[in-house]
């Protein structure tokens, strides 16, 4: 559908009602309402999507504080696919026009009407010093969080549970240390043990049956063994 048949159409429309045409371009035109300025942005989408619907509000949007009245001009197949609420919360009204009809009357409708904004110069001025002070304190705020210091009594509670860690670190590995030694005395008596077992059984091996299970036998050797 043709941008610049419809926006022949609304600028038609509105210089039939009065508004006298200050600005046109692109997609976008603006008329003079007395001293107030209406700003119309014009959609070619005769049946837009939801995403294509937010982002023409979102560039309708973008000026919206010069413009007292503000709408988007969708074709007339549109109609069902417009969410009122969407553009209400948003004071942004919508036109619709028709191409195809032969009553210049009935070429655009206004849906949605726009709920205006004063812009005025006081009204304008007001506004900008309100917004100017709204980022000063924010800025304030952001300043005060970012050199916020860390209450003492949280750095000390920080410090105790390090130091308490260390600590337990340092009595882990204290009982490692002991269970390594340990275990390696436990060798060194199982292997010992092993030895004495084993020079015994080899003494007693040597002897003739009848003497290698005579209890004497070791009663005499550990009397050697004694005056030795």
């Amino acid at each position: 559908m043709s941008v610049e048949l419809a926006k022949k159409v609304l600028e038609d429309w509105f210089s039939k009602r009065g508004l006298r045409l200050e600005y046109e371009g692109g997609r976008e035109l603006v008329f003079l309402e007395g001293n107030n300025k209406v700003y119309i942005r014009v959609s070619n989408e005769e049946f837009p999507t939801e995403s294509q619907i937010i982002d023409e509000l979102s560039d309708t949007m973008k000026n919206r504080l010069s413009y007292n009245k503000a709408y988007i001009a969708f074709p007339v197949n549109a109609r069902g696919l417009i969410n009122g609420k969407l553009f209400r919360s948003h004071w942004v009204g919508v036109y619709l026009y028709d191409l195809s009809t032969t009553d210049p009357d009935k070429a655009v409708e206004e849906l949605i009407p726009s709920i205006p904004i004063q812009t005025q110069q006081g009204s304008n001025e007001e506004v900008m010093r309100r917004l100017g002070e709204l980022e000063v304190r924010i800025n304030e705020l952001r300043n005060n969080l970012n050199n916020t210091e860390v209450p003492q009594s949280l750095i000390k509670e920080i410090e105790e549970l390090r130091s308490r860690l260390m600590r337990i670190e340092g009595i882990i590995s204290d009982l490692l240390n002991r269970v390594n030694k340990l275990e390696n005395s436990s060798v060194v008596a199982t292997t010992q043990q092993s030895i004495m077992g084993s020079a015994e059984g080899s003494t007693t091996s040597n002897l003739p049956d009848f003497l290698s299970n005579n209890p004497w036998i070791n009663v005499i050797r550990k009397r050697g063994e004694g005056n030795g």
